[in-house]
């Protein structure tokens, strides 16, 4: 595994700029992609004014417990697997669906450690997968034309043109759901962490103010309490490997909502965006000049970004000299969305160039973005053979280059969905009505899941 890679904790004095100095409203001044069309300003200046004071959502403590486990993926230390909703959902059905993901996430995690002997990084597209980029204003649905559904957190997914205008109010729906999301987190924490112990262990617990059951004490939005090694497999009394839980991790594109989530360490003085615990930036706005790298920038969060076959190797040399200019170990994640067809033929220049300027990101491989189809009819799937040969490309691309190939991002639910066309799922495209549940893009079903993961992990396996 490729280890040539400097470890995080340095003092707060060789610690990078990024996040040292929070330039609030820098972003504003700069070209901005992919915000909602909102009509009532007075409205979202008022909704954002709410969120300002607002209980954060994550525990900067916990952010640097994920960015330390992220250094150990970029030295090759560790595998990471980021999953989950195209869209994630607001109402009730939010919870028993992340229920699900943290069994499905890991699963697959338990997978890769398996094979690989090695801990795996957990990382779920929850607690905030609440928006989209889209690459038009409007849409056509059922010979109608209306504003484009944007994720619940802008507007509704029904094409009635009344519920299809953007509404400020839906950021505290948001940050509500979120919310609920990361409370139900915190209590699977638990769940894990007390499996089998004895009850005169959870008295002492219970004693000692530690949270059993979820219920004992007031969410603080901090996953650590009795759990170590959260976020990461670990090995179990067998000598197998276990999960432990799910970091949180969203598209941070809607910038009125982020912002007002930013807060400040007392004691470093750092700005930490506190709406999750890793924010990317997607491929629509990874813009170096643009609004939300500014804004990424200026945060101590690690992030990752967003990079496809349009990038090119001076512009992506930029973004890591941006978002990350004191090369600090698990700060930078790149996630490249390049396509099975243009894999090997994009991605070796981009991995150079990146490699030539000192930069020593976590590679990760989102091998379903560049490969969505549009069927006849207007319907979108995926095709489990490309997402595969994609992976296959990345992960001979960063080998041959010397660096490891650091982990994946995938579009996965549980259950018996019929989204991606291939092995263990529909055959053709007619076959994929019989459960196409998506909000917006196809995702892989459990069981395609649990086939990538094995056939990812003998990849892995490979060194």
């Amino acid at each position: 595994m490729h280890t040539a890679v400097p470890q995080p904790g340095q003092p707060l004095s060789a610690r990078a700029l990024a996040g040292s100095v929070w330039r609030n409203g820098d972003w504003r001044r700069r070209p901005i992609a992919q915000q909602p069309p909102w009509r009532d300003l007075a409205a979202l200046s008022s909704v954002r004014d709410r969120l300002t004071v607002v209980p954060p959502l994550t525990a900067i403590a916990d952010i640097r417990r994920l960015e330390a486990s992220l250094a150990k993926v970029a030295a090759g230390q560790s595998f990471l697997l980021q999953a989950g909703d195209c869209v994630e959902p607001m109402d009730a059905s939010a919870i028993p669906a992340l229920r699900c993901k943290h069994e499905l996430i890991g699963s697959m995690a338990e997978t890769f450690s398996d094979r690989i002997d090695a801990p795996t990084v957990t990382i779920g597209r929850l607690g905030g997968q609440f928006a989209k980029p889209r690459s038009q204003p409007t849409e056509t649905v059922a010979g109608r034309e209306v504003t484009v559904f944007r994720g619940p957190i802008v507007n509704d997914h029904r094409p009635d043109p009344r519920l299809r205008v953007p509404d400020p109010h839906r950021l505290l729906a948001a940050y509500r759901a979120a919310k609920a999301v990361l409370s139900e987190l915190h209590i699977i924490a638990h769940e894990t962490a007390t499996r089998g112990l004895p009850a005169s262990d959870l008295t002492v617990l219970g004693e000692a103010g530690g949270e059993v059951s979820g219920l004992a004490r007031p969410w603080d939005g901090s996953l650590r309490s009795v759990l170590e090694g959260y976020g990461e497999t670990r090995r179990d009394e067998a000598g197998g490997w276990s999960r432990t839980g799910l970091w949180t991790s969203h598209e941070s594109l809607i910038l009125d909502y982020e912002e007002a989530l930013v807060r400040r360490d007392r004691q470093t003085g750092e700005w930490f965006l506190l709406s999750t615990h890793l924010p990317w930036i997607g491929k629509r706005t990874a813009q170096p000049n643009g609004a939300h790298v500014a804004f990424h920038a200026s945060i101590a969060n690690p992030v990752a970004c967003k990079i496809g076959p349009e990038t090119n190797p001076a512009e992506v040399v930029e973004l890591c000299r941006l978002l990350d200019p004191n090369r600090r170990a698990g700060r930078l994640t790149l996630i490249c969305r390049m396509g099975a067809d243009t894999v090997r033929d994009r991605m070796p220049e981009l991995v150079r160039a990146v490699r030539n300027a000192g930069h020593h990101p976590v590679w990760v491989c989102d091998p379903m973005h560049g490969n969505t189809e549009v069927l006849p009819g207007g319907r979108k799937t995926r095709r489990t053979e490309q997402i595969m040969a994609e992976i296959e490309g990345f992960f001979e691309t960063l080998r041959a280059a010397g660096e490891w190939p650091g982990g994946l991002h995938l579009e996965a639910a549980e259950g018996a969905i019929t989204e991606c066309i291939g092995t263990g799922g529909p055959d053709n495209a007619i076959a994929l009505e019989r459960n196409y549940q998506t909000l917006c893009d196809p995702r892989l079903n459990e069981e395609q899941s649990m086939l990538l993961a094995d056939a990812v992990s003998r990849l892995v396996a490979k060194g």
